[in-house]
């Protein structure tokens, strides 16, 4: 059986990376690109704290 508290933290996790992608975006149009350079960078290691996440839940 799955943990539901790994479950929470990969929709959380989720929720962070949409919330910076729209900051990242945001940020672009705005013509900030060194804060859209930090939200993405952000953004990728949640990603890669997701991936990671989700082999947890995997195995």
């Amino acid at each position: 059986m799955m943990d539901p508290r790994l479950e929470d933290h990969a929709v959380g996790l989720e929720l962070q990376i949409v919330e910076l992608e729209e900051r990242c975006q945001r940020a672009l149009v705005q013509g900030r690109a060194d804060d859209a350079d930090r939200l993405e960078s952000e953004a990728e290691t949640l990603r890669t704290e997701l991936a990671s996440t989700a082999e947890l839940l995997s195995s």
